[in-house]
């Protein structure tokens, strides 16, 4: 692949092109219709590092807190396992090469928001790379019981909450096994950092890249 004989403007214009239109007019879904048993609702990140302070802290990230909250909450009182996921780094974690120092465990930015942790029966998972599922508990998880639909929400969209979607849906297909994975757009969002991280950019390709890999894309699910 020569990256310099790229024709950016053409290819990105065409892109977008393709990107809005696999977007337009994404269902809703209802709650009712996910099955208590055989439903997971994970929640990525939303805590103290990601949301309220600390070197990746996002105010768009906070602002995801009460619909994911809201959601998780629904979840847990139709008996529908829910667990948050938080980064928890040791000091010298070898991520710290590529992203700035952060979710220290001991330095509160890991620890759950409140309105997250306040979800009655809600399961925190440590985790300490980008990727939840490496941690294996929602891999146990799939395996134990015959998960067929997992509802992913939190932060951030092209980061954490792709990986963990992505690499649960591309286990199940490995093992044989339906498992409809469902990301409700209005219950994710990433960071935005001028000329270095566009936040509507990164939304959306990565969005579309979650569907083009099998993840079902809702606006939202209403109960």
């Amino acid at each position: 692949m020569d990256l310099h004989a790229i024709d950016y403007p053409s290819a990105f214009a065409e892109a977008a092109k393709q990107v809005e239109e696999s977007l337009r007019d994404l269902p809703t879904a209802r709650l009712d219709d996910f099955p208590a048993e055989g439903t997971v609702c994970a929640v990525v990140d939303l805590n103290v590092g990601f949301c309220r302070r600390g070197a990746l802290a996002s105010p768009y990230a906070d602002a995801v807190v009460p619909r994911a909250a809201a959601l998780a909450r629904a979840c847990a009182e139709r008996q529908i396992y829910t667990l948050a996921y938080t980064d928890c780094h040791r000091d010298d974690s070898p991520e710290f090469s590529a992203y700035p120092p952060h979710c220290v465990k001991g330095s509160g930015e890991e620890k759950v928001v409140e309105q997250i942790a306040a979800v009655p029966g809600i399961k925190i998972v440590e985790k300490a790379s980008t990727n939840g599922f490496l941690n294996w508990y929602v891999k146990e998880l799939l395996d134990r019981y015959e998960v067929g639909h997992l509802i992913v929400t939190g932060c951030v969209t092209d980061i954490c909450v792709y990986q963990l979607a992505t690499t649960c849906k591309a286990y199940a297909n490995a093992e044989g096994r339906a498992l409809d994975v469902v990301v409700p757009l209005d219950c994710v969002d990433t960071f935005d950092i001028p000329g270095v991280h566009n936040r509507d950019f990164y939304n959306a390709v990565f969005a579309a890249s979650m569907q083009a890999n099998g993840v079902r894309l809702v606006e939202r699910i209403e109960w």
